[in-house]
């Protein structure tokens, strides 16, 4: 009900506009302030019905949309009687304004900005705004035209109704104070909720409070100027609130309804320029020629294609006024989505999307600066650095990856906080893929570095140990065949030495190789291997082991799932005081599952960045695993996934306690 009144009021202001064309034309004019002020009370109230057609009480919404409605009433009918004289448009022209006037200054200032009055001691105030507009529509629609201030134009003709006991002293005087008095009032109470207010909503009631105010003291200036100038300080006194409420709804956030208001703007530009096309045509026409034909049909017709490109034109200007871009704000979170996903690379996203990414989110909220804080240490900022703005969590999977600070003069509504809240959310996601990349890139370093430090190692091993014992066991062996002739004795002596020796060099070589692959693999399996690492390393605790048929397995994950285990089921032993640690694992189609779990006390602090916990994650990264840790109070659970298939991709490491 409340968009219908809003739209008919637009409605009947355009339609007003385009009589008083017709009126020009001909000659026959009414006062151009009066015309003004009416036609932009219908067309702004009328917008502001629009916006408000969720966003408050129906009192507020009535009050609105009374206020445009009349004044589009009003104009028409006096634009009507103007072109067709008559008594009843004259006569309905000439009160249906007033009510619309008074409700400005007595009924918004008490119900704004949600429709409900201050605190219950100013519950009587909207009652007597009623009764004023009433009286002052009913003293306006009844009083004499001789004894009322109307255009100069209109003088002479009679009210239909008018009433001598409305023109009278004492009836003014009543309908004056009651005016006066509850304007003051509402006022009033409008500063005192300014005052009770604070953040964003102080910010809000800030604006309202100089459309109030604004409106008053022009009201008094045109009582006070020339009486050449009234009409025109009348008119003016009309629209500082409407623009008020636009700044506080654009700016702050207002009723929530920036998305309405801007296509509410948009048709009603768009409905201008179609009428103006209309009358400029028609005009043009008739200036021409002789005026005959269809000319309605000409100018529909030389307009209807230019609307789409006009519509499109002015959605965007509005658009960029209204939210700071071209797009409303779902439609700006859905071409960031799609920037995301053409990204080539995440160098790509670290060093182009979300640097544009802070810059637009900058611009659309119209904030003095935003600022990308990551918890690699990456820091972006875009304008001025925030300080003590709004602060965004950056989250994926439920993990912490930085914040997002943007501060702004005034603070956030909640939709423009919503909207915040969504760009945070897909922000998490190129975040999240830029430094998975960096960890990715980091721990392929860290493996050619381990492995080039082992194969170093192994040299090392083999050069300065096993090879000299192998060169000594050789001139051993020389010496024995030369003295194997002349004193046998001597060479079996020897040879009697070098058994040990050779034996100590074996046992050498078979450490070097259980540290590249455990031999009780290749004898007993994984399963098996395992069984028997739980029986060495029990100690207090019992090791239960469950494993289904893993069949064959590749090599390296069968190591891997053997250091780790081994390395899980020691740390429990050792730290967790559980009487029980059990190991799991499985298989499906592409990968080797392993848990290792118990039911002590927990993972210490301290044992949170250890090599063992680091030594573990690594190996499942070295094979482009998972690897994921779960402690507290009830135990720690520990569990890998090995895939059969290294894509030579790595997974973080995800410990929560």
């Amino acid at each position: 009900m409340h968009t219908a009144g809003g739209l008919l009021a637009i409605l009947l202001g355009l339609v007003a506009a385009v009589l008083h064309a017709v009126n020009a034309a001909a000659g026959r004019t009414v006062s151009p302030s009066f015309w003004l002020m009416q036609v932009a009370v219908a067309v702004a109230y009328g917008v502001l019905a629009l916006a408000l057609r969720r966003a408050a009480t129906p009192a507020l919404r009535w009050t609105v949309t009374g206020v445009a409605v009349g004044a589009g009433v009003s104009v028409l009918a006096s634009e009507w009687a103007l072109a067709w004289p008559g008594t009843w448009p004259l006569w309905l022209g000439s009160w249906s304004w007033a009510p619309g006037f008074v409700a400005i200054l007595t009924l918004l200032p008490a119900l704004l900005p949600d429709g409900r009055v201050l605190s219950p001691r100013w519950r009587l105030l909207p009652a007597f705004g009623v009764a004023a507009v009433a009286l002052t529509g009913l003293a306006w629609a009844t009083t004499p035209y001789d004894a009322q201030d109307f255009p100069e134009t209109l003088a002479g003709a009679r009210n239909p109704v008018g009433l001598d006991l409305a023109a009278g002293t004492g009836v003014s005087v009543v309908v004056g104070v009651l005016v006066v008095g509850t304007v003051l009032a509402s006022a009033a109470s409008l500063v005192a909720r300014w005052r009770g207010a604070a953040g964003v909503a102080r910010q809000q009631l800030k604006w309202v409070l100089l459309g109030v105010g604004a409106t008053l003291l022009l009201v008094v200036a045109a009582r006070l100027v020339p009486l050449d100038w009234q009409e025109g300080v009348a008119a003016l006194a009309m629209l500082p609130l409407p623009a008020a409420v636009g700044v506080a709804v654009l700016r702050h956030g207002l009723w929530d309804v920036e998305v309405v208001l801007s296509r509410s703007l948009v048709y009603l530009l768009v409905s201008a320029v179609a009428v103006g096309g209309y009358v400029g045509v028609v005009g043009l026409v008739g200036l021409l020629g002789d005026g005959d034909g269809d000319v309605s049909l000409l100018a529909v017709a030389l307009l209807a294609p230019l609307l789409l490109p006009v519509h499109s034109h002015l959605q965007r200007r509005v658009n960029r006024w209204v939210h700071g871009g071209d797009d409303e704000p779902w439609e700006e979170l859905a071409r960031l989505g799609e920037r995301l996903a053409a990204a080539a690379d995440p160098d790509d996203l670290a060093e182009r999307v979300l640097p544009s990414v802070l810059a637009r989110v900058r611009r659309t909220q119209r904030a003095g600066g935003a600022r990308l804080r990551l918890v690699d240490g990456t820091v972006l900022v875009d304008g001025v650095e925030p300080e003590g703005g709004e602060v965004l969590p950056l989250e994926y999977g439920g993990e912490r990856l930085g914040q997002l600070e943007v501060t702004r003069t005034g603070g956030f509504a909640g939709p423009e906080r919503e909207h915040l809240q969504h760009l945070a959310t897909q922000a998490a996601v190129a975040v999240h893929t830029v430094l998975l990349s960096r960890e990715s890139r980091r721990s392929r370093e860290l493996v050619v570095v381990a492995r080039e430090e082992e194969r170093r190692r192994l040299r090392r091993d083999l050069h300065d140990g096993v090879g000299p014992s192998v060169a000594a066991l050789a001139l051993q062996v020389e010496t024995a065949r030369d003295l194997a002739q002349a004193d046998p004795a001597a060479a079996s002596a020897i040879l009697d030495r070098l058994a040990p020796r050779i034996n100590a060099v074996v046992a050498d070589v078979r450490a070097l190789v259980h540290e590249l692959r455990p031999p009780t693999l290749d004898e007993l399996g994984l399963a098996a291997a395992v069984r028997e690492l739980g029986a060495r390393l029990s100690g207090t605790a019992t090791v239960e082991v469950a494993a289904g048929d893993l069949g064959e397995l590749p090599a390296a994950v069968e190591v891997a799932a053997y250091r780790i285990a081994g390395e899980a089921v020691a740390n429990a032993v050792r730290h967790s005081g559980a009487r029980t640690v059990r190991v799991d694992i499985c298989r499906d189609a592409d990968a080797l599952s392993l848990i290792v779990s118990d039911g002590g006390t927990g993972l210490a602090d301290g044992a949170r960045d250890g090599v063992g916990l680091a030594s573990m994650r690594t190996r499942s990264e070295e094979l482009g695993g998972t690897f994921s840790l779960v402690s507290d109070e009830s135990g720690t659970t520990l569990r890998a996934r090995l895939p059969f298939a290294v894509t030579g991709e790595t997974v973080r490491q995800d410990v929560t306690s």
